[in-house]
């Protein structure tokens, strides 16, 4: 009977042990699971951290931009920021020009803005895409617009439908504005139209849009005046064609007067300093909308009588509707034609502008220097100009976020 006892007591202890084996490893295991939780709540914790880091740092570029106006020029095209602390963690902000990696060269690129969260092991980083805001010039939504004096000759006239003339300085008005005045001063009041004065001043396009212009067109060989020519996108009596309809006459030291002409397309004339004259008939017409019809560069004089001459085929013995040059989308190989003396689209002056006889213009008139009316003219806004500006006739009002550019960056 001792035996058996004996066995039993083995079997107990055996049982006891691997009882107790069991809860040393459940214990064991317990504890690890606890460690892993913890570990994990901490690096969810870090990451969150490092996320917010990473906006944080977006988010204070957006300030940055917004604040400096200059920021162009006053940051670089790479770190802006770099590791500065934030709660636990340090942040990072990039900003890049995705387009050449220079932030100054131009107002109308984007920028890329990048901000790098750390918190111990935890990275993060978000990006999100500014865009410039672009506005058209509030100059564009004048007949014409000038920098400075504007005077109507005594007896002249000057007609402005569906929009106002404008100008950062002084009307003197010896003659008769028919239509509204947005000035900064007038002398003497009377217009027969709604007038504000003194009016805020409009900014005029910068100066480095004719040279864009200038760089992009084809060069017409200066040869002295122009006189019965025809100029298109497929079109020139001087050589090659542009399919642009873009074309640039260097007069240089010298004056230039164009007459009995057609041109469908963009012409730049620089001359500085010097008399650009358009005289007898002219129909000019941009072909791009986007382009403006006609820039000089020096001063430009209007002599046409757009009211009772027209430019005439017949009169000329020319055909001013060819291959490559249409009118209201036909040419044909007949002189019998008339068009409209006028120019249609955005005129820009550099220099000084004399409407003289009866010009007619049908677009918008922008002038650098003084105005001097001599004439009955007549100048008919459209406002497509100012709904849709050429190039180059906008200004940056500022940057927004590109939408749906925030995004996680992963390496």
């Amino acid at each position: 009977m001792i035996a058996p006892r004996k066995q039993r007591c083995g079997s107990v202890y055996l049982h006891v042990l691997v009882s107790s084996l069991l809860i040393t490893i459940i214990g064991l295991g317990a504890l690890s699971a606890v460690r892993l939780q913890t570990r994990s709540a901490r690096l969810a914790r870090q990451s969150a951290q490092a996320r917010n880091c990473a906006v944080s740092a977006v988010e204070l570029g957006l300030v940055l931009v917004k604040q400096d106006s200059a920021w162009r020029t006053s940051r670089i095209n790479g770190v802006w920021l770099a590791n500065k602390p934030l709660g636990d963690g340090l942040l990072t902000l990039e900003g890049i020009d995705p387009t050449d990696g220079v932030l100054s060269d131009s107002a109308y690129e984007p920028l890329v803005l990048t901000g790098t969260g750390t918190v111990g092991p935890a990275r993060h980083k978000t990006q999100v895409t500014l865009v410039p805001v672009i506005e058209p010039l509030e100059a564009l939504n004048t007949c014409i617009h000038g920098s400075g004096l504007i005077t109507i000759g005594i007896g002249k006239q000057i007609s402005v439908v569906g929009a106002p003339l404008s100008s950062n300085g002084m009307l003197v008005n010896n003659g008769t504005v028919d239509g509204s005045v947005e000035v900064y001063s007038i002398n003497p009041v009377g217009t027969t139209g709604p007038r504000t004065v003194p009016a805020p001043s409009k900014v005029m396009p910068d100066a480095s849009v004719i040279t864009q212009y200038a760089g992009k067109a084809t060069i017409i060989p200066f040869t002295g005046d122009i006189d019965q020519r025809v100029l298109g996108p497929g079109c020139n009596p001087w050589g090659s064609t542009d399919p642009n309809g873009l074309y640039v006459l260097n007069a240089g030291t010298s004056a230039v007067t164009i007459r009995n002409t057609r041109i469908y397309g963009t012409l730049i004339i620089r001359a500085p300093n010097k008399t650009v004259t358009l005289d007898g008939a002219v129909h000019f017409q941009n072909y791009r909308s986007d382009f403006p019809t006609l820039i000089v560069e020096g001063n430009l004089v209007i002599n046409c009588a757009s009211v009772t001459t027209p430019l005439s085929e017949s009169a000329d013995a020319k055909n001013y509707n060819p291959v490559g040059a249409p009118y209201g989308g036909a040419y044909d190989e007949d002189t019998a034609d008339e068009y409209p003396n006028e120019i249609r689209g955005l005129v820009h002056v550099q220099g000084t502008l004399k409407l003289q006889s009866t010009s007619r213009i049908v677009g918008a008139v922008l002038c650098n220097g003084a105005i001097t009316i001599n004439g009955t003219n007549t100048i008919v806004h459209d406002p497509a100009l100012y709904t849709s500006p050429p190039d180059g006739y906008t200004f940056v009002d500022g940057m927004q976020i590109s939408p749906h550019s925030w995004q996680q960056v992963v390496d």
